[in-house]
């Protein structure tokens, strides 16, 4: 092989290397793309199966935590907008998560009768009105969709594993193959500049 056609093939595999390197960058971001999904597949699994639920106990019954079953056990929701102002107008949708994060407080619509009548907020957390407990009916199907989805992703991670390794097999023969032909070119120059010296 002359030295024109010996640095031809290696231009041509060096081109193939960087083709192969490029191609396996790419099965690695596709491999952290998948890393990523189910990363936030296991927070919804596990938000899904810690979720909680608040209930009022009335009248030996657990009910829905709503603005109107409120009112059943003498107590309603409020919260202090950004002007100071007390405000009452509350969606039964954001009661439970408002209760929890501290933006909304219950209280007394009527003073109970007692020795010492209550004042101020009720605490939800202190009340034996109050049931909060883990939401386990959803549990069941938050599982089944975890584990097809999460198998889904680990099929995915495999085939894009074993792409990567044939990829890392094929750049290794394309290294070995640019030596040769290095040491073919290095012979070449050696052998051209014996014949002038």
């Amino acid at each position: 092989m002359g030295l024109a056609a010996s640095h031809s093939r290696y231009l041509m595999l060096f081109a193939r290397k960087s083709d192969i390197e490029y191609r396996g960058q790419r099965i690695n971001q596709k491999r952290l793309a998948l890393a990523t999904k189910s990363e936030r597949l296991a927070r919804l699994f596990s938000d899904n199966i810690a979720n909680r639920d608040i209930k009022i106990r009335h009248q030996g019954q657990d009910i829905a935590l709503t603005v109107p079953n409120l009112a059943q056990v003498n107590l309603e929701a409020y919260y202090v907008d950004s002007n100071g102002n007390v405000a009452n107008d509350i969606s039964s949708d954001l009661l439970e998560e408002g209760l929890r994060n501290n933006t909304i407080s219950l209280r007394y619509i009527e003073m109970p009768q007692s020795p010492e009548p209550p004042t101020g907020t009720v605490d939800w957390r202190a009340s034996a009105i109050f049931n909060d407990r883990l939401y386990t009916e959803d549990d069941q199907f938050a599982s089944a969709d975890y584990e097809a989805d999460s198998a889904s992703l680990h099929t995915e991670d495999k085939k894009l594993e074993i792409e990567l390794k044939n990829i890392e097999v094929q750049h290794s023969a394309v290294q070995t193959e640019i030596d040769a032909v290095k040491k073919v070119i290095d012979k070449n120059i050696e052998k051209s500049f014996k014949t002038f010296g």
